[in-house]
């Protein structure tokens, strides 16, 4: 990102198929004070490491919830707790469909993929899980 001047951002080119819940991310991270997206960069680096305890994790997020965030840090915030959300969702949402389909419909890899516009690998990697949970 090029900052033009203190009153503008300029984003970089995004596919035209992005998600707004993605560009909404990405422009209000943008919006941050530099302090601000190195806080939040750490905190996630930090709680994405499958080395730290729990306990540590929990520290981080209560000293990021006592400190006092920038509206746009609170904003950020809650648009990741909804993209985080839907991704949840989504994922259900998708298992269920190559449960019905795959396992108990019995159509194919490609069939599913072709029916839903889902590349045919994700249905693959839920396929493979399925056939390996049911032997």
């Amino acid at each position: 990102m090029i900052k033009m001047t203190e009153n503008y951002i300029q984003l970089p080119p995004l596919p035209c198929d992005t998600p707004t819940e993605i560009i909404e991310i990405v422009w209000t991270y943008s919006r941050m004070e530099k302090s601000d997206k190195e806080k939040v960069l750490t905190f996630m680096r930090e709680n994405m490491a499958s080395d730290i305890e729990l306990s540590e994790k929990q520290k981080m997020i209560k000293l990021i919830e006592e400190s006092k965030p920038s509206p746009y840090v609170e904003e950020f915030h809650s648009l990741m707790q909804k993209l985080i959300g839907t991704l949840i969702a989504q994922s259900c949402e998708m298992s269920a469909l190559v449960y019905q389909k795959y396992c108990i419909e019995k159509n194919s890899i490609k069939e599913i993929s072709e029916t839903f516009h889902v590349p045919e690998n994700s249905v693959e990697l839920m396929a493979q899980y399925y056939d390996t949970k049911l032997k």
